[in-house]
């Protein structure tokens, strides 16, 4: 591979060294020294004849291949007036423009445009939430949850991508938490991008990345939206929040506060066989309760000059359940058999407080430096809960008080500086750090006969990354190579022992790589290479425990160890369409794994680390638009194989995965979808999964451009139940997950604004916020 690598670097060299024309490339500003967005730029020979064409793309442009001469450049714009350039071309070089706007006025104006709201760009996925059926979802976790390869966990707590796992969460190339995500406005979504293959510069944990980029729509002035959901599932939820930003001059103040009354509902099934001694149980679990819910935010940014800004941003997060847990258990040893019902009396409080503090600086033309510290604290405490079991109703016996509490806190930072090297190339370097402090306290109460049970455990871990990434353009050929370094040192202990059970010091090098070969205006082939780590999240690395009957318990697992993941990719694009291929490999993958403990008589699940998975996915997707009719599809051929020794192993075959948006326009303002995604039978080597076929639709309708009413019916065959069978440690397990995510929503939302442009800024440095 260091060879491999070598090669590509000193490939790059020869080319840069070869080339003989200049490029030149602009940066295009309205009045008020902002980025244009969008525009068309013109090359023109000294006579006026057209010779090259290129759009504005984030305020730039640029044209490469140039002989020395003179040239006219004409920029347009709509709602600017059009401005010609004459320029000399010897080198190199760089210009900025500023457009005034033009101000015509029109009796009336009637547009009318059909554009597919999701496109596809060298294996990434983009999704255009402004003006589109998006946009009237209730919450951008609904958005997520329909768009192609991304996948809600049922407890709506975590997101994954089909074959990637959990993506990383980007605001505007800002790093932020799930909970931030759930405390965004879907009015502030202009887009949001799913990335494969992120770059050096982002954390070595990131296999995907969710970018996410807001509207920028107010200067001075404000603007409130007010939203009110009626959702019934199996039990009626209610939605409740308020949005607010103010600008003026140079400050931006924003907050947001959310109340959700959630009717909480889960249920699961369980069969196992356990062969030695010869035990068979099947269980059904159900909770049932009110889960009332805030999330509150703020957020200040000032922006000290054109480019230089200080920031900062709270966002809190708190929800208390008493949900009672309820389990009936058949059990059968021998000749024995017990039903035994259980009733689990709990109370559970969780907090989630964010903040961070953000300064930006322009130091030359070419240069920035961006600096950042953060601070996160996350509280998860079940100060009592009360276990009863009833055997072949003899009557609820008191079993066990359980007093459980976890903490983590994590103070992070980050230094970036970038640099433009001529037209062509950037490089970017940069550091992190990461302190955190987790604390798992558990003491457990037994009756018969009368005794505690207390356990105190300390985790400490300490992460420190650099990066260095080169990225630019020889002629066509657009490259960024980089590689990341982090040392981590983790211990963990408990506090009656002397020594401490985990104690690790690792430095890992993570190289990435990606190439865009342009074969013509229409086709293009892009090429990555990818290595990665998936940390376990900080509660799975803990002592926390979860009683489920008295032969049945879930447990986290204090040993667990990172992942380390080698990707390698392929995509070919032309027009609309998009294949790729993908192979990874992955060491210590982690999932849940039982035993059983012949002492208590008692089976054990927690998570494990397997020996390894590696496999591969192909996939074909394209965007059409015909007439009022917008589709999105995609098609994928999985095969993963999933190995280990204490595992069953059976025969992993291929599997599809299938996605369709289709986006029907009735009339102005009147927007059907019909939204259905689906996987069919897994075989993982170790694992089977069920097939899958969900169906959304949704209706939108906007009146007097202000107020937005919206029906969505979201898995309407009830279809999403996830089935799980393996043999592991000589036990047959069988659990089904049943989803509470058959629903009919309905969705009022008012706003008012006064204003016209936001600069908003603010980043997210910790780089293991997903962990918690």
């Amino acid at each position: 591979m260091k060879q491999i690598i070598s090669f590509i670097f000193l490939f790059i060299s020869y080319l840069g060294y070869t080339q003989s024309a200049y490029t030149i490339s602009g940066t295009v500003f309205n009045q008020n020294n902002i980025s244009i967005e969008t525009g068309e730029i013109y090359l023109l020979d000294k006579n006026s004849t057209l010779l090259k064409h290129t759009v504005i793309k984030n305020g730039k442009f640029s044209f490469d291949k140039l002989q020395s001469n003179q040239y006219i450049i004409h920029i347009t714009s709509l709602g600017y007036i059009d401005q010609y350039k004459k320029i000399n071309i010897s080198q190199n070089s760089t210009f900025i423009f500023n457009l005034k706007t033009s101000s015509v006025k029109l009796d009336e104006v009637t547009i009318k445009t059909h554009k597919s709201s999701i496109t596809m760009s060298n294996g990434s996925i983009k999704i255009d939430v402004e003006n589109s059926i998006f946009e009237s979802l209730p919450s951008t976790v609904d958005i997520l949850s329909k768009l192609p390869e991304i996948q809600i966990s049922p407890d709506q707590e975590s997101i994954t991508i089909i074959g990637k796992e959990n993506p990383l969460l980007y605001i505007d190339n800002q790093k932020i938490t799930l909970d931030q995500l759930k405390s965004l406005s879907v009015e502030d979504i202009k887009s949001i991008e799913l990335i494969h293959t992120p770059s050096a510069k982002y954390e070595a944990e990131g296999r995907s990345l969710i970018l996410i980029t807001r509207k920028h729509d107010l200067i001075d002035g404000y603007k409130i939206q007010l939203s009110e959901i009626a959702s019934f599932k199996r039990k009626f939820n209610n939605y409740l929040a308020i949005h607010s930003n103010y600008t003026r001059n140079k400050l931006e103040l924003r907050t947001n506060f959310n109340y959700n009354q959630l009717g909480f509902w889960e249920a699961a099934d369980s069969d196992l066989k356990i062969l030695n001694p010869p035990i068979t149980t099947q269980s059904q679990v159900n909770a049932i309760g009110l889960r009332p819910q805030f999330i509150i935010g703020g957020g200040v940014y000032y922006q000290i000059h054109k480019n230089d800004y200080v920031s900062g941003q709270v966002n809190i997060r708190t929800h208390t359940d008493r949900i009672p847990i309820n389990t009936n258990t058949i059990f059968k040893q021998g000749t024995t058999e017990n039903h035994i019902t259980t009733i689990g009396l709990h109370r559970e409080k969780r907090n989630h407080i964010n903040a961070n503090f953000n300064f930006n600086k322009e130091i030359t033309k070419t240069s920035s430096l961006f600096f950042g510290l953060q601070y996160s604290n996350y509280i998860r405490h079940y100060p009592k809960s009360q276990i009863f079991n009833d055997t072949n109703e003899s009557g609820f016996e008191f079993s066990q008080n359980r007093n459980q509490k976890y903490e983590i806190e994590v103070f992070s930072g980050r230094i970036d500086i970038e640099k433009e090297i001529g037209a062509n190339s950037k490089i970017e370097i940069g550091g992190t750090f990461s302190e955190a402090n987790a604390y798992a306290y558990s003491n457990f109460e037994f009756p018969n006969p009368a005794k505690n049970s207390l356990s105190e455990y300390d985790y400490q871990e300490s992460i420190y990354g650099s990066y260095a990434q080169l990225s630019g353009h020889i002629h066509t050929f657009k490259y960024i190579t980089g590689v990341r370094s982090e040392a981590t040192i983790v211990t963990g202990s408990f506090r009656n022992d002397t020594y401490p059970v985990i104690d690790r010091k690792q430095l890992r090098i993570f190289p990435k790589i990606q190439f865009n070969i342009p074969i013509d205006n229409t086709k293009n082939i892009s090429l990555n290479y990818n290595t990665a780590i998936n940390r376990p999240g900080y509660l799975n690395a803990s002592s926390i425990s979860t009683y489920i009957n008295p032969h049945s318990e879930f447990s986290r697992n204090i040993n667990l160890k990172s992942s380390i993941i080698e990707d390698l990719s392929a995509t070919f694009q032309s027009k609309k369409y998009t294949c790729a291929f993908n192979y990874s490999h992955k060491k210590n993958p982690i999932f849940y794994d039982v035993t059983y403990d012949t002492i208590n008589n008692r089976v054990i699940s927690s998570p494990q680390n397997f020996e390894e998975e590696s496999g591969y996915q192909m996939k074909i997707s394209n965007t059409a638009t015909y007439k009022f009719w917008h589709t999105t599809n995609s098609l994928s051929l999985i095969y993963n194989k999933i190995k280990t020794p204490n595992t069953s192993i059976h025969d992993s075959k291929p599997y599809l995965y299938y996605y369709s948006n289709n986006d029907f326009k009735l009339m102005p303002k009147t927007t059907l979808s019909l939204n259905f995604w689906g996987l069919t039978r897994q075989y993982q080597g170790v694992f089977e999964k069920n097939p899958m076929f969900i169906l959304n639709l949704s209706f939108s309708k906007t009146f007097f451009d202000t107020l937005k009413f919206t029906i969505n019916a979201n898995d309407i065959f009830r279809n999403m139940d996830y089935k799980n069978k393996y043999t592991s440690n000589q036990i047959t397990i069988q659990d089904s997950f049943y989803i509470n995510r058959k629903e009919i929503a309905f969705t009022i939302k008012y706003s008012f604004d006064k204003g016209k442009k936001s600069s908003f800024k603010n980043k997210d440095i910790d780089d293991n916020l997903n962990r918690m």
